[in-house]
């Protein structure tokens, strides 16, 4: 079965990084430990530091298998399971949905990893990997942050109006169109859809579905790490509850036939053959 998060701090940024980065986090795992989680497509990216073991990320649906490792990434498109077995620590800075476009001046590439030296400056990575090895959480995270808010950031208005837009998605909790996002930004939805492709790295719908399902997972197992068993106990409840199909796609971004495949796959990556 698998375990807790030997140990899970979380961070904040300082409000230079507003619209850069949401927060910081360190995940430390003990050897021999068994950790598994769901990583949601909630519409952001990652910016990761890992010493240590590092574990694997892999596709539900596919078995497809990456590292988890050093990067910098786009948003998810969809669900993926996270092992790690130790020992490992890894600082990670949640990136704002715009986060990537800001600070590479480039499309970002969704469900795709670029390095960290695109982003941070040489020798970075080197000097918070050591004080991740010396168990030195704190001035990790600090040297890190630091590095980020020295980097230029490359505004614009579309960033800002596509920022505006970000915000009425997710105070209605993804629950609206692209019609209705693009009225309230007074722009068309071809305007908000080359926005979202050229600056985030998905579509409207894409971006949408993410917030839904983010959401809808979100309410039933809290913050922090995302538990791979409560996940799949909120899909099943869901999709069995008998709801009509549109509302079921409505809630949570997935039709119900592809909702309860999602959970079917999730639950076969559990256990120790499945990941």
């Amino acid at each position: 079965m698998p375990v807790a998060v030997d140990h899970y701090r979380r961070y904040p940024v300082p409000a230079v990084l507003r619209g850069v980065a949401e927060h910081a986090w360190v995940a430390r795992h003990a050897a021999g430990a068994d950790h598994v989680e769901v990583l949601l497509p909630d519409g952001r990216g990652l910016l990761q530091v890992v010493r240590g073991a590092a574990g694997e990320l892999v596709d539900p649906l596919t078995g497809a298998r990456t590292p988890d490792g050093d990067g910098v990434r786009g948003p998810w498109t969809h669900a993926v399971v996270a092992r790690q077995r130790g020992p490992v620590v890894r600082l990670g800075v949640q990136l704002h949905p715009l986060g990537p476009a800001r600070l590479r001046a480039g499309r970002p590439l969704a469900d795709a990893w670029t390095a960290l030296d695109d982003v941070l400056p040489a020798g970075t990575a080197s000097r918070v990997g050591a004080l991740l090895d010396e168990g030195a959480d704190d001035a990790a995270v600090a040297a890190l942050l630091d590095a980020l808010a020295c980097r230029p950031r490359h505004d614009g208005a579309e960033l800002d109006r596509l920022e505006d837009a970000i915000a009425y998605v997710e105070a209605h909790r993804g629950l609206v169109r692209a019609s209705d996002i693009a009225r309230e930004v007074a722009a068309s939805v071809g305007d908000l859809h080359r926005w979202c492709t050229t600056l985030l790295g998905v579509t409207p719908a894409q971006y949408l579905a993410a917030v839904r399902f983010s959401t809808f997972v979100r309410e039933s197992v809290g913050t922090g790490p995302v538990d791979a068993a409560a996940t799949v106990a909120t899909v099943e409840w869901f999709v069995d509850a008998g709801y009509p199909p549109r509302e079921v796609e409505r809630f949570t971004g997935l039709p119900p036939v592809e909702l309860r495949r999602l959970a079917e796959h999730l639950a076969q990556r559990l256990g120790p053959a499945g990941v």
